[in-house]
């Protein structure tokens, strides 16, 4: 019998390389890994066992969702971080617009966050 057995990678659109490198290298921390010449612009990053690419479409697509306010009801990548407050409080003065959802008691703190393009991360703390 044919099944999905893991997963590999989530590819999101952006429209500014270089801000998008800001956001998940700097910001974030992402590690930055090798990628093939595709013939389009894009930053491949190891998260884990999986990977998140990010992709540059042409002109006539968007990229992200930069309008309007976000929930987590949204389509949105959720990733494990460590050092919780260093990191939220390094977005907040960034200036990088999140949303703290309700907690859910005995869970994860977490809290939605958008890159400069719009698209949604939901940020939930590895370990307390």
């Amino acid at each position: 019998m044919a099944s999905v057995v893991s997963y590999l990678h989530a590819g999101i659109t952006v429209r500014d390389l270089a801000r998008a490198r800001r956001f998940y290298s700097d910001l974030l921390g992402l590690k930055e890994i090798a990628r093939p010449d595709l013939g389009f612009p894009g930053i491949w990053y190891s998260i884990g066992a999986c990977q998140l690419h990010l992709m540059v479409p042409p002109e006539e697509r968007p990229a992200g969702e930069p309008e309007g306010p976000f929930a987590g009801r949204v389509r949105h990548l959720a990733l494990a971080v460590e050092g919780w407050e260093t990191l939220t409080a390094r977005l907040k003065v960034e200036g990088v617009p999140l949303r703290e959802p309700a907690p859910v008691p005995g869970g994860p703190r977490r809290v939605f966050v958008k890159d400069p393009d719009g698209n949604v991360l939901e940020l939930v703390e590895e370990s307390p």
